[in-house]
């Protein structure tokens, strides 16, 4: 009974120890001497949204090996110690630093949404700023995997309350059978933009609010509603250009936030730049800041 208990522990012993090894051996993608590389490693460095490849692992398994085997070698001649590698270690450290402040104090703390009126009130005095270099056509659009559906649509869209109720109507979970593949709504497009490219022809000489017939693709029946169009050297509706308003406003908020915070440190410490026996003409002061 003894004997059968030792070899029963035996047992469960060596089996714990094989399993470890068989984890490790899973997990365990590369080595440089005593330097490993894991499987979890390269999940957290690689983007997994859409799940990872083997030769995504080989790649950066050999990238890691090299990189492994010139920070040895480096290590081996001293380099590492160097007053080079030690005066990059501390600046990058300092801007890292600096860094952490600059999104805890500045861009955390600075409001990201931007109203309405305000994108308007920019817009209003910089229009110079967003003139046109190319046409722009402004539509909503559908698109169908046959010809009957699109007509249909069509139809519904001119006869009906118009394009906005068509649309309802195929989203309709009691509609099983309109062939939509997709939609977009109140977009602008460029001739660049627009595809397929045989859409352009036909959008650019829509009038405003008309529905065009459906048109025949590669990629399926198209119906065009033309919200407008706008050529090259106009200045576009507001929307066009809303976007970058938005990120200039925002970026503007974050320089003042900037500018504020600075000065609250500056009246914090006593501050001195001493520009004594430094060239103080207009060339040299211009070479200084550049």
């Amino acid at each position: 009974m003894k004997h059968a208990a030792l070899a029963l522990i035996l047992l469960c012993s060596i089996t714990l120890v094989s399993c470890t090894r068989q984890q490790r051996q899973l997990q365990d993608v590369a080595k440089v001497d005593d330097q490993t590389l894991t499987l979890e490693t390269i999940y957290r460095q690689l983007d997994t949204t859409n799940g990872i490849s083997e030769m995504q692992v080989r790649m950066f398994a050999r990238q890691w090996v090299n990189s492994e085997l010139l920070f040895q070698e480096a290590k081996r001649l001293g380099l590492d110690n160097s007053d080079a590698v030690r005066k990059n270690l501390e600046d990058a450290r300092r801007q890292l630093t600096i860094n952490a402040l600059l999104e805890k104090e500045i861009f955390n703390d600075t409001p990201q949404s931007v109203s309405k009126e305000e994108v308007a009130i920019y817009f209003r005095n910089h229009q110079e700023e967003f003139v046109l270099r190319n046409d722009i056509v402004y539509i909503s659009l559908a698109v169908f995997s046959s010809r009957e559906p699109a007509v249909a649509f069509r139809e519904a869209a001119l006869e009906g309350d118009g394009w906005d109720a068509a649309v309802a109507a195929l989203q309709d979970p009691k509609n099983t059978s309109t062939s939509l593949i997709t939609k977009t709504d109140s977009v602008f497009y460029t001739q660049a933009t627009l595809f397929p490219s045989k859409l352009w022809k036909v959008a650019s000489a829509l009038g405003t609010d008309e529905v065009s017939f459906p048109v025949r693709t590669s990629a399926g029946y198209f119906v065009l509603l033309s919200l407008g169009s706008y050529s090259h050297g106009a200045v576009p509706p507001v929307e066009f250009v809303a976007r970058a308003i938005r990120g200039r406003l925002v970026m503007q908020k974050r320089q003042q936030r900037f500018a504020e915070y600075v000065d609250a440190l500056r009246k914090k410490h006593t501050v001195e730049i001493n520009l004594s026996g430094t060239s103080t003409d207009h060339d040299s002061l211009s070479q200084i800041g550049e």
